[in-house]
């Protein structure tokens, strides 16, 4: 679920497992997202603050692996969700003020 018409100008993206009782993938072990929430808020020219609140299942994945891969899985979809927005192009040439 996307939202744009929050108060300030934020988004909000939602995400939730609607499905758990599908099989166990071949690859592993399957970890159940129970909810995934990112909050957009713009808080100057050019720059937004994220807020980000995740509920996981991990099934059999250990503390240690937590500290030191989900981290980097997070960065990965945050790179995503930043991509999918279009970059800013000033009209015409670069200038000092």
């Amino acid at each position: 679920m996307w939202r744009s018409d929050l108060p300030r100008g934020g988004c909000l993206l939602v995400s939730q497992s609607l499905d758990p009782e599908q099989p166990v993938p071949e690859s592993g072990v399957r970890a159940l997202m129970l909810t995934s929430q990112y909050l957009m808020e713009p808080c100057g020219l050019g720059r937004s603050r994220l807020t980000h609140i995740c509920r996981a299942d991990l099934r059999g994945r250990s503390p240690d692996w937590y500290n030191k891969v989900f981290g980097h899985l997070c960065a990965m979809e945050v790179a995503k969700i930043r991509d999918s927005f279009p970059t800013l192009q000033a009209p015409g040439p670069e200038t000092k003020l």
